[in-house]
């Protein structure tokens, strides 16, 4: 199972932090074979809340691709509750693990 790794960072200092300012770049969690399989580099996931506590998932074509495991995962849940929109960009792809930079994409 991957998804240990993670590397969260905002553009402010974390004291001010700002939902549109938002950037991690982690690996999928529990990620789906099936899915990933037709993944590429620099392929665009969408994430969602699973339900409006969480879990967050990524997803591509209507499909969930993993879930996305944060050191802070309260934060980006509120952030999506509040309206933001995320989506994560495909850095690189070993076997069945995908690594993604995940971005604030639609702001309320």
């Amino acid at each position: 199972m991957s998804g240990s790794s993670s590397d969260l960072s905002f553009v402010k200092s974390p004291a001010t932090r700002d939902c549109g300012d938002l950037q991690i770049k982690i690996h999928l969690a529990s990620p789906d074979p099936d899915v990933i399989k037709d993944l590429g580099i620099n392929d665009v996931l969408r994430l969602t809340l699973k339900t409006s506590t969480g879990p967050v998932v990524a997803s591509y074509d209507g499909k969930v691709a993993g879930a996305i495991l944060t050191t802070d995962p309260g934060f980006l849940i509120s952030c999506i509750s509040q309206g933001y929109g995320y989506s994560a960009r495909v850095v690189s792809l070993t076997g069945g693990d995908c690594q993604v930079a995940i971005y604030c994409s639609e702001r309320p």
